[in-house]
């Protein structure tokens, strides 16, 4: 018999929209009040990612079948289960019958602003497929049989400790966490309860790394192990006024791919974990998206009759990852296009810099333009596009999430996060337009960089030549601290922009505020300098000290902003 059931215990943490108290819901609850919540809580950000694909992937399922009354879409055919049965034939997709009631139903989510009873009757249909912990479906995991000694390559599968799977301590045998959360004695890291270790359990899953060794079969994968798909992306997602508006706004109908359009959703929970198993050492790819959101990093088993007042445990083996060339059916991530070697001409995720804002990314995320072969914008910014109507004024926030690693290409241990957020009217974000904002904003950011990176890096290295200073350090340094300080200004120049401004004028608003920033950063380096800064050095039979390249650096700037 099942244990602790996701679609009634109380496990995934939210705020409320009216008394912003912090309070734990079901998988049935969450989607029966979602627009009473202001959003997920959990332990990390990148737990909250995580949880929001899996909420994400419940959706993309029901409503690939149901339209919001509850009816099949034209062309679904469904199980006893409210299973698709297979793909949608080719006659509904011509005319267009599938892909408008898609639509339909999506604007109708947005304008009604409630999930209908339809979310609750498919989640309840499959409701022996959500307990955490059973020898028959356990949720997200095999079963033990399925990584006995005679399908790995050791005797045993790893073994990994709660306080290594407890992300706010990531404590392994070898090292201990300096800043812990919970004190040690009495095995107190390891210890974690259901609530906890469930949603510890989703995030591994998503952010493994590759410290462990154990994999299916005697041989090596073809292909490399898994670190977890989320590991490899930077991620991005809308988050909105409340968790409903930010599920909806998350939520693609139909996929903006014509090849996935109709395809049957494949959630793990529908399927017998030794399919799921077979499916990934089969090298198959996901072609919809809820495979895609609840893709797994391992082969995870825990005890059924695990005691949570005692450490905890559960065993892994490695299985191999999703293709990243190309992989266009993941909506919430960065791209980068390789310009040389094997994958010349490839794109694969692009995972958010630790210290570098989002900000300085925006032509990534934004452009959408076709005329531009070497950016591809996040399908999810392709699709709120083709919202905009129905979306109208809305005050939308970027959300991007990536997980940092230890450096180490043999291990990839998670050892932190880098997130940040964006805020920005959809009305401002959707005008792509070779005259609209998104150019305009796309212009002004690489400006940006152009007077950081160069003239105010140009003045730096001009100092340092100055001082005889040749270390690597100084001026890279200098450039993040001035990048910083532009970070809040920027962001709220941004959310300030309406679509009917007037462009040059908004524009040179923001001119003037980074004119100032940059010429208060070099001023403050020149109230510094020294005696030897303003002897200076002779080159090319001049005279160079901290005026003249500050007067240098003035002129350019000048130059370039006016």
């Amino acid at each position: 018999m099942g244990k602790y059931n996701l679609l009634n215990e109380s496990w995934i943490p939210v705020i409320e929209n009216e008394s912003l108290k912090n309070k734990k819901v079901s998988l049935i609850e969450i989607f029966e009040n979602a627009e009473k919540y202001k959003g997920l809580a959990g332990d990390t950000k990148t737990q909250d990612f995580a949880m929001t694909r899996l909420l994400l992937a419940v959706l993309q399922t029901v409503f690939s079948r149901f339209d919001y009354d509850g009816k099949p879409h034209p062309g679904i055919i469904l199980d006893e289960k409210f299973r698709q049965v297979e793909d949608v034939d080719e006659d509904y997709l011509e005319d267009d019958e599938y892909t408008n009631s898609l639509e339909e139903t999506w604007k109708k989510l947005w304008s009604t602003k409630k999930f209908p009873e339809i979310v609750s009757d498919y989640l309840r249909m499959w409701e022996d497929h959500f307990y955490f912990l059973d020898d028959k479906y356990p949720f997200y995991q095999v079963r033990k049989e399925e990584i006995d000694g005679s399908k790995i390559n050791k005797a045993n599968p790893s073994s990994v400790s709660g306080k290594n799977i407890n992300r706010m301590i990531s404590e392994s045998g070898n090292k201990v966490a300096l800043f812990s959360p919970k004190y040690d004695k009495g095995k107190n890291k390891e210890i974690l309860k259901e609530d906890e270790a469930l949603r510890w359990l989703l995030t591994f899953q998503a952010y493994s790394g590759l410290s462990d060794k154990v994999i299916f079969g005697k041989e090596k994968y073809e292909i490399p192990n898994s670190k977890g798909w989320l590991f490899d992306i930077g991620g991005i997602y809308f988050e909105a006024n409340n968790l409903f508006d930010t599920l909806v706004l998350n939520l693609i109908l139909p996929n903006p791919i014509q090849e996935y359009i109709g395809i049957v959703e494949k959630p793990c929970w529908e399927f017998d974990s030794s399919e799921t198993i077979s499916n990934y050492l089969s090298y198959r790819d996901p072609d919809n998206l809820a495979e895609l959101y609840t893709n797994w990093s391992r082969a995870i088993y825990i005890d059924n009759e695990k005691d949570f007042n005692d450490a905890f445990n559960f065993e892994i083996v490695k299985i191999p990852e999703i293709n990243h060339l190309d992989a266009f059916l993941e909506p919430m991530t960065l791209w980068r296009l390789d310009t040389n070697g094997p994958e010349k001409d490839k794109f694969k995720p692009k995972k958010h810099n630790s210290g570098e804002a989002l900000w300085r990314s925006f032509g990534t995320i934004a452009n959408i333009s076709e005329d531009n072969n070497e950016v591809k914008a996040p399908g999810l910014i392709e699709y709120v596009n083709k919202r905009k109507e129905e979306i109208g004024e809305y005050n939308l926030i970027i959300k991007s999430i990536s997980m940092k690693d230890d450096g180490n290409a043999t291990s990839w241990v998670p050892v932190d996060e880098v997130f940040d957020s964006l805020a920005i009217k959809e009305e401002v974000l959707t005008d792509i337009d070779k005259e609209g904002w998104v150019p305009l904003i796309d212009s002004e950011v690489n400006l940006a960089k152009k007077v950081v990176g160069g003239i105010y890096g140009y003045f730096i290295s001009d100092l340092m030549t100055v001082r005889n200073d040749k270390s690597k350090d100084f001026k890279k340094q200098k450039v993040e601290e001035l990048y910083y300080k532009l970070n809040e200004p920027f962001k709220d120049w941004l959310v300030s922009i309406n679509k009917e401004d007037e462009k040059n004028k908004k524009i040179r608003e923001w001119r003037v505020t980074l004119k100032s920033l940059v010429i208060n950063e070099a001023r403050e380096m020149v109230s510094q300098a020294n005696t030897r800064d303003y002897r200076g050095i002779e080159k090319d039979g001049k005279i160079i000290n901290i005026a003249t390249i500050y007067n240098k650096f003035i002129n350019i700037l000048n130059k370039t902003i006016g």
